[in-house]
């Protein structure tokens, strides 16, 4: 397998708890019920998503959990990580963490 840099390996740990509803992106929800991202989770790639409305509340919350999202929050190339989300090698971070408790 693939040596992977740390940081690329906790994007993709990142990316599979959001995508499994076990994180949640930063941010906040208005008095309407639209989520918008908080100012920390905001990146370029959120310029071009629809901006949240009554109709179309959680549009910016479903593409932060997107993995070039991820990605772009952690700063490492969205192919590096897709890889090793395909390779499972987060799993290596996940068995950690359970160590860990």
């Amino acid at each position: 397998m693939k040596k992977y840099d740390e940081t690329v390996l906790q994007a993709a740990y990142e990316y599979i708890r959001r995508r499994e509803r076990a994180t949640h992106p930063d941010g906040s929800f208005d008095r309407g019920g639209r989520w918008y991202p908080s100012e920390a989770e905001e990146r370029p790639c959120c310029d071009h998503i629809r901006r949240p409305s009554r109709a179309w509340p959680y549009s910016l919350m479903t593409h932060c959990r997107t993995l070039p999202h991820v990605a772009a929050l952690y700063g490492v190339d969205p192919r590096e990580v897709r890889r090793a989300v395909r390779d499972e090698a987060w799993k290596v971070l996940q068995a950690q963490e359970v160590l860990a408790k």
